[in-house]
């Protein structure tokens, strides 16, 4: 790994490095939990680690400030775990490769982790410092917030005396966010069964690629397209038309990303051969028209293998099978389900058609709804759940949490503008978003919270090309310590 040696500010570089040197995918935690424990108590500071990997550290206040309100530090230690195809590293045993230009901080070939690594640097590096003003501290880093926010829907709120809390997990420097959106996962799964085909039929791999991808919640607005959904909706085009077996597909990793790619392996006769692969000509040439003004580099290729050094199976799905399948994907919605007429440029409810597997006994898809109205977050769930028991599935839901409301009144927030203004001589943009935070189960939870939440300039997180702004790192530092130090 790349020395971060020379970026400023650089302690905060120097901790984003030191946890960068474990692998700390959503699920896989213990290593980055650890390292923070060990920090803390190589220093003799206060902390707290949980079962599941949560972890509390207490610093008391600097000379001035004992009489200050606690102010609790937040951010959470996983990281989205995505790589390029080329990538061979394998991301839950190896940590990130860690470079940079004169600009940003990035990885090679993999997700960078910024989300949310930066704020478990910030914190650290505030935590080690022997002369920036503060008063009492609690830093709260939570656990899987990547896949259902599960650290801070379990950490012990009895553990936590702060009611000030500063989240660090959003991407956009000089945007405070005070409020957001809930969500839940909708897990369906569709039972199938596999025959044995014709004989001497072809099989061909369809492969959906080159979508940027992205965050379902701050981007789904600029990005409507998912593979998962784009691939369904192919398949089943070409479905009405020709007659063709089934036996893999697969597509996105996790469901709260856009996905990027799709393939499928079909199984025809080459009696529809040329017909089938004109079609397919002419549905890229349709999605191109639709969605290549945000994806130039959109493909839909076909390619002939042989399954068995492709990794898939020689059967295919029956004929009832198969319909269950593409009728799933292609009655599914993808996208912004509605705008807020309240709040302009606001999306109030979307879905997301994160994964999707075929496996040996069941078609597998992950969704997740967002809205900032819980009713309409409970609609859209329960359309999901309604079309996959009508295909004969199930249906479970997990990392259920709720939103954030704006608050009209709001000290720290108050405490923030000033701060702000006194650094950088504008108004910050003050804003509710659609993607999830903690704050929200915190605010479920702690009494009386006071919260916001601020970052830095990161770029396509949940991506490979996932980058941190060098520049706006030490901005928001600057303006992290001038808001501590207003905290009196």
């Amino acid at each position: 790994m790349e020395k971060l040696n020379g970026l400023k500010p650089e302690k905060v570089f120097e901790y984003f490095e030191y946890i960068s040197s474990v692998p700390r995918g959503s699920g896989n935690t213990k290593a980055v939990s650890d390292l923070c424990v060990k920090f803390a108590k190589d220093r003799g500071l206060d902390v707290y680690q949980d079962d599941i990997n949560n972890v509390i550290i207490r610093k008391p206040a600097t000379p001035g400030y004992e009489d200050a309100p606690i102010v609790i530090l937040q951010g959470h230690l996983d990281m989205v775990c995505a790589k390029t195809d080329a990538c061979t590293k394998d991301m839950t045993a190896e940590p990130i490769d860690l470079t940079h230009d004169d600009k940003y901080v990035f990885a090679k070939g993999t997700t960078l982790g910024g989300d949310d690594g930066i704020a478990v640097a910030y914190a650290l590096a505030i935590l080690d410092s022997d002369d920036i003003k503060h008063p009492s501290l609690e830093a709260v880093f939570t656990v899987d917030e990547e896949t259902g926010m599960d650290g801070a829907s379990i950490i012990d709120p009895d553990k936590i005396e702060g009611r000030i809390l500063l989240n660090i997990d959003s991407e956009e420097e000089g945007i405070f966010t005070c409020g957001c959106a809930g969500g839940c996962r909708v897990n369906g799964e569709i039972p199938v069964c596999f025959v044995k085909p014709v004989k001497n039929m072809g099989y061909y791999r369809i492969s959906l690629s080159g979508l940027k991808g992205g965050h379902s919640g701050t981007e789904i607005d600029k990005q409507p397209a998912s593979a998962n959904y784009l691939l369904g909706r192919v398949l089943y085009e070409l479905s009405e038309k020709y007659d063709f077996g089934l036996s893999y597909l697969k597509g996105g990793k996790f469901d709260n990303v856009i996905c990027e790619s799709a393939e499928a392996v079909i199984v025809f006769d080459e009696v529809v051969r040329i017909g089938l692969l004109v079609s397919l000509e002419n549905l890229e040439k349709e999605l191109k028209l639709e969605y290549g003004y945000v994806n130039p580099e959109l493909s839909l290729k076909i390619e002939e293998i042989e399954p068995a050094r492709f990794g898939c199976r020689y059967d295919v799905l029956d004929k009832e099978s198969l319909n269950k399948v593409l009728s799933s994907l292609y009655l599914s919605y993808q996208g912004v389900i509605e705008t807020d007429p309240e709040l302009t440029g606001m999306i109030r409810t979307s879905q997301n058609l994160g994964i999707i597997e075929l496996k040996p006994e069941k078609f597998c898809l992950s969704f997740l709804v967002r809205s900032s109205i819980d009713a309409q977050k409970d609609a859209a769930a329960g359309k999901i759940t309604k079309l996959v028991k009508v295909l004969g599935g199930k249906v479970t839901y997990t990392g259920n949490y709720p939103g954030w409301k704006f608050s009209a009144d709001s000290p720290l927030r108050e405490v923030c503008r000033e701060a702000y203004i006194e650094l950088f001589e504008k108004e910050p943009v003050i804003k509710s978003i659609h993607a999830g935070l903690e704050c929200g189960l915190f605010a479920s939870k702690l009494l009386g919270l006071d919260a916001i939440s601020i970052g830095p300039d990161i770029l396509d997180i949940h991506t490979p090309g996932e980058r941190l702004d060098i520049a706006s790192v030490g901005r928001v530092w600057e303006f992290l310590l001038t808001v501590l130090e207003k905290m009196k």
